[in-house]
């Protein structure tokens, strides 16, 4: 889980990950440095979902499938949009519009979120991906994640912490540095800094 202030360095740091910035220090993968692989090794490896859903202007099942010969109705249970799909005219077959502008912003993340898994990748980072949720439906999404991306490392980012004590690491970030990181228990319960009190405790049981 990586957490922190409003422009932090949040994205910016999940965006490394495609190596869409240039980075100091060093990320490996597979014992290889992340800069160094190739495009097709990297988009092989590594799964992103950013803050807003890139969703093409065709039905729900293509947008998760992208060729795929599967049904996608596992997933969208998944993602706890199975039902609000099946009441929908067309269903499966419903056309979303171009970025999803015919669905809600909730549903539209679980759609990407949907796509995402179908696709999953040994690393996936998850840009704040249950911001437009509200917790009880967030916690069964998190559920599910943790069961279908168990063999995955997956890197959450949010503002939004009372699902960070189950995460195994925890980075804090402030004014673009990692300022404290751990073992959750380590991170959000004895924080060091003060500043990462300070934002824990207004930000705990949002």
């Amino acid at each position: 889980g990586i957490t922190g202030p409003v422009a932090c360095g949040k994205s910016t740091l999940g965006r490394t990950f495609l190596c869409e910035y240039p980075y100091e220090g060093s990320i490996t993968f597979g014992g290889r440095e992340l800069q160094e692989l190739t495009d097709a090794e990297r988009s092989g490896s590594i799964g992103y979902l950013g803050h807003d859903p890139e969703l093409f202007d065709d039905t729900i099942r293509n947008n998760i499938l992208l060729g795929k010969d599967e049904d996608p109705g596992p997933l969208l249970k998944a993602v706890c949009l199975y039902q609000e799909v099946e009441e929908m005219e067309q269903g499966m077959d419903t056309v979303v519009g171009n970025g999803g502008i015919r669905l809600s912003g909730g549903q539209a993340k679980r759609l990407a979120l949907a796509r995402t898994l179908c696709h999953k990748r040994p690393v996936l980072v998850l840009d704040d991906p249950f911001s437009a949720l509200d917790k009880e439906t967030e916690k069964q999404v998190f559920a599910s994640l943790k069961k279908l991306a168990a063999d995955s490392i997956v890197i959450l980012l949010s503002h939004r912490l009372y699902l960070f004590p189950q995460m195994d690491q925890v980075i804090f970030m402030d004014g673009g540095v990692i300022v404290e990181q751990g073992p959750a228990h380590e991170v959000i319960d004895h924080p060091k800094q003060e500043r990462t009190r300070h934002f824990l405790a207004r930000f705990s049981e949002k």
